[in-house]
């Protein structure tokens, strides 16, 4: 919510400035000057949330002061459906006013997701510290090198890095996410990648192990470089 209020009085202090520069220009272009000043109104109060959070990694000015991200629910890079989506959503979100449907699903849903979230399958996640590799090898009991996990030995140049630290926000919060959604993100992360990475499935390591061998192995080898 302080995210959101702070995103709000940016946006606003960016709406005054332009009444202020549309007014003046009201003076010499007259009723263009007040339908492009509809129109910049418009894409401000959404633009500026879809443009942030493409850019900066599901970020916006306001999530980033309190270390807030939004992710895709599967653990996986942003899309711009998903952004634009989630965003545009946002009107339906406050009706019938401030603490409207948005508020009744976040209170209320067993994920505390707003609508556009659910819809644009994305969660608003809290960032933390990024860990050494020991810390997420200790989660996953273990290195990818003492199993049969074989990993490609381009695994860095395979793996972009906004999917690298999706990959971590997703090993650092697996305790506090609910068991249900914790098993479902955790398989269809290791489905992805055990065809990204073309990793045999009949090697007896579970969904959970492979995504947390595969972001230790893949953060070690990032910090020997």
């Amino acid at each position: 919510m302080m995210a959101w209020l702070l995103d709000m009085v940016l946006v606003t202090l960016l709406f005054i400035l332009l009444a202020i520069v549309f007014g003046v220009a009201a003076a010499f272009i007259g009723d263009y000057a007040t339908a492009a000043f509809f129109v910049m109104t418009l894409f401000l109060y959404t633009g500026y949330w879809v443009v942030l959070e493409l850019w900066w990694d599901g970020r916006t000015i306001g999530k980033r002061a309190f270390s807030l991200r939004v992710v895709g629910e599967r653990g996986l890079r942003l899309t711009f459906g998903q952004v634009a989506l989630r965003n545009l959503l946002r009107f339906i979100d406050i009706l019938p006013g401030p603490a409207g449907l948005g508020a009744i699903f976040v209170l209320f849903g067993r994920q505390h997701r707003r609508l556009g979230d659910l819809v644009a399958g994305t969660l608003v996640i809290r960032e933390r510290r990024v860990p050494p590799p020991e810390r997420i090898r200790v989660l996953a009991g273990g290195s990818a090198r003492g199993t049969t996990l074989n990993l490609p030995a381009d695994l860095g140049r395979r793996i972009p890095p906004a999917e690298r630290d999706l990959l971590l926000d997703l090993c650092m919060r697996r305790d506090a996410l609910d068991e249900s959604v914790r098993h479902r993100l955790f398989e269809e992360v290791a489905t992805h990648y055990r065809i990204l990475l073309d990793v045999n499935q009949e090697m007896g390591i579970s969904d959970e192990k492979l995504v947390l061998l595969l972001t230790s192995e893949l953060y070690e080898r990032l910090g020997a470089r």
